[in-house]
């Protein structure tokens, strides 16, 4: 993969900065797509200290419809050509009605979750589809969540300050079907699979992580690194055949 040149939305955050230095390390240069200027640039120095390449910080707020033709310009200026894009940004804020219980949950919140995980990833793979077309083995994968093809248990979260908003499974649900829809009309020059991971533990209520252990039948919450190499697999010419495609990574929890 050396030479091949991805870019990565929501590149700074824990999964970002997983799937980015998975791909620099087997040569890939990674562009860092995320609002956080100051983390985006810490990050790309990083792998440029770690990895050497050309790897670098775009900055790319996915609220704002006119990031999508920036990234676009940015990545042609910096990089000439694209091969990897993994729509990887996800919604969390303190907006007002986000995080909540049902009763809780508002529209605006609802907007902002929509037009970050399903609108902005189908409106820069629109503005990035003619640098991708080119790529001798162009590669798209969709973050999702196990949370897209079943219901959670809310018994997990009964006495601790945490949730599972509907908004973010709604959004999820719908880049599913999006995902499935873009592997139709982009192929046969990209393809276009989707990986949900299971809950990943982040030093989460205790409480809360034993259900979970007993609720899963690998026994533990998932890490960043049992999600990073099957994303650098898809994107892989070792994947070449496989499209249209998704991938629960959850450690068995929808085999129940």
């Amino acid at each position: 993969m050396t030479g091949f040149v991805a870019a990565i939305t929501g590149g700074a955050g824990h999964l970002g900065q997983s799937f980015a230095h998975k791909l620099a390390a087997r040569g890939v240069d990674v562009a860092v797509l995320d609002k956080n200027a100051a983390s985006g640039e810490a990050f790309a120095a990083e792998l440029v200290k770690t990895y050497g390449g050309k790897h670098s910080f775009i900055e790319a707020d996915l609220m704002q419809p006119e990031t999508f033709a920036a990234v676009k310009n940015a990545v042609e200026m910096r990089y000439g050509r694209l091969d990897y894009l993994v729509n990887n940004a996800a919604f969390y804020d303190d907006t007002p009605g986000w995080g909540g219980p049902f009763e809780a949950e508002g529209y605006e919140a609802w907007m902002k979750v929509m037009r970050v995980n399903l609108l902005a990833p189908f409106f820069l793979v629109q503005a990035l589809h003619a640098l991708l077309k080119t790529s001798p083995d162009a590669a798209i994968v969709n973050i999702g969540t196990m949370y897209a093809v079943t219901g959670p248990d809310h018994g997990l979260y009964e006495g601790t300050d945490m949730c599972n908003p509907a908004a973010y499974t709604a959004s999820k649900g719908g880049l599913l079907s999006t995902t499935r829809w873009l592997s139709t009309v982009l192929a046969p020059e990209v393809r276009v699979n989707m990986v949900s991971p299971g809950g990943i533990e982040r030093g989460q209520n205790p409480v809360f992580m034993e259900r979970y252990h007993k609720r899963t039948p690998l026994g533990r919450m998932g890490k960043e690194s049992d999600v990073s190499g099957m994303v650098a697999f898809l994107l892989s010419p070792e994947a070449a055949y496989i499209t249209g495609q998704h991938i629960v990574i959850d450690g068995g929890w929808t085999a129940w």
